[in-house]
């Protein structure tokens, strides 16, 4: 009894005298098979799912149970779908100075710090900036440093978007992120955009099709 089985290794690794199959790195459509070394066991229409073997190495008989192992080749055009949901609120909060500033010094020696001036910061929400006041203009090297905490208040404002520039906004942003993931050389077959609002919420959906080679060359191991 031969068992057979398959082993990952990159395409590139793979010595031309090497058993392989050629396998979908994705789930597609079948477009277009061309094998120009092994047998294709798939055809126009065919959906497969990632994994599956597209093009054999394993040359069989049909009237006996003898095989050759050849080394896979060609391409395995496949119709794919990539899909990138954005959602955004329609009523956004953003945070804004409202102009009141409170400081506080500290004196910090080595990695020890002390407060100069202590006491409660009165805001709830804040944003806080530290700087050095710079002694003598630096031209003593001293042993301590004096900082200043500086907290500005901030105060929560509600902005409610256009809801058109939104959409143009969001369809750009999940297209760009679409194309991040699309490998060279893809042909795009059509585009899909569609919004739904749900409460504050704009969902911008995005479909790309496009036809690419899905396969990839996968080892054949006999043991």
């Amino acid at each position: 009894i031969i068992e057979i089985n398959e082993q990952d290794l990159l395409p590139e690794k793979i010595d031309r005298d090497t058993p392989c199959n050629i396998v979908a790195t994705k789930k597609g459509v079948i477009i277009k098979t061309i094998a120009r070394g092994g047998n294709s066991i798939v055809r126009k229409g065919d959906v497969v799912r990632k994994g599956q073997t597209l093009i054999t190495g394993v040359i069989s008989d049909e009237y006996s149970d003898e095989y050759i192992l050849v080394h896979a080749e060609g391409e395995v055009l496949a119709k794919t779908v990539y899909f990138h949901r954005l959602d955004e609120p329609i009523i956004k909060i953003v945070e804004e100075e409202t102009g009141r500033i409170y400081e506080r010094r500290e004196l910090k020696i080595g990695q020890k710090g002390v407060q100069i001036f202590k006491g409660d910061i009165p805001f709830t929400n804040y944003s806080e900036e530290i700087r050095e006041v710079k002694l003598f203009g630096n031209s003593i090297n001293l042993p301590f440093k004096i900082l200043v905490h500086e907290y500005r208040e901030l105060e929560e404002k509600q902005i409610k978007q256009n809801i058109d520039f939104l959409k143009k906004s969001t369809h750009i942003k999940a297209v760009e992120e679409i194309n991040k993931q699309l490998p060279a050389n893809v042909q795009i077959e059509s585009k899909d955009v569609k919004y739904y609002v749900e409460g504050n919420i704009l969902s911008t959906h995005v479909t790309i099709e496009v036809i690419e080679d899905i396969g990839e060359k996968q080892i054949i191991n006999i043991n």
